[in-house]
């Protein structure tokens, strides 16, 4: 072999030199940075949502068995200790249709503040027999409820369960009143404050309007909650 088909050979074969790997290795780790970023906002978005609506499921559950026994709601939990805001003579005072969970009086574990539940449900004096689902839950009054006009004077549901926010109206959109709604606030992603996001803000404040349960997740909300209607609390009842 010539000195120039030695050369030639060598060139051919050499490895990287310490830079090249030095180099290489930045620009490897830059690229595995961000697109592990990426897969963990997406599984954060799809495990996430998965793992919430589970526990709205069972936070629900507890509400049917509560009414179950009790043949009446919760009344919701104003005052952040767990327990129903209920007055002298155990009825949930005036006016209380929003708040946390009451998650003492339903037999459960009072998580952190954050991780709470907000709470809503419908109370409607108004109806014949008189639906307040605090008090009472019967196959009349429910039937009753379920008949009356929709109001944003009781809790109510607005937009349409899209991602496109001009669907949701508190002041000018009811969708529907549920007999109650569970909702779990999660990031601040609409960069306001607080963890409740869009028109759920509203909630920390007594405010009666909640997001469409079907609502999508995206950048600038990621709240999830889940609505019980009255036909849908009978069937429950009756099981």
């Amino acid at each position: 072999m010539t000195m120039t088909g030695a050369k030639k050979m060598n060139i051919a074969v050499r490895g990287f030199t310490l830079l090249e790997v030095t180099i290489a290795l930045v620009v490897l780790g830059l690229i595995t940075s961000v697109a592990s970023t990426n897969y963990l906002g997406l599984w954060r978005k799809v495990g996430g949502k998965t793992v919430v609506d589970a526990n709205l499921v069972s936070l629900s559950g507890s509400v049917i068995t509560f009414a179950k026994s009790h043949h009446r709601l919760p009344c919701p939990d104003t005052k952040g200790n767990g327990y129903e805001n209920l007055d002298n003579a155990g009825v949930c005072v005036a006016g209380t249709q929003v708040g946390r969970l009451p998650y003492i009086s339903l037999g459960l574990s009072l998580p952190s503040d954050d991780d709470r539940a907000y709470y809503g449900v419908y109370r409607n004096a108004t109806t014949d027999p008189a639906a307040d689902l605090t008090v009472s839950v019967t196959q009349n009054n429910l039937t009753a409820a379920a008949t009356a006009a929709v109001s944003p004077s009781f809790v109510y549901v607005t937009g349409d369960g899209t991602t496109t926010n001009g669907v949701e109206s508190c002041g000018g959109y009811v969708a529907s009143n549920p007999a109650y709604v569970i909702l779990a606030a999660g990031e601040d992603r609409d960069g306001v404050g607080g963890s409740l996001d869009g028109i759920n803000i509203g909630l920390a404040s007594g405010g009666r309007c909640f997001s469409a349960a079907s609502r999508g997740i995206d950048g600038s909300f990621d709240d999830r909650s889940l609505a019980l209607s009255f036909y849908g609390l009978l069937a429950e009842l009756n099981k």
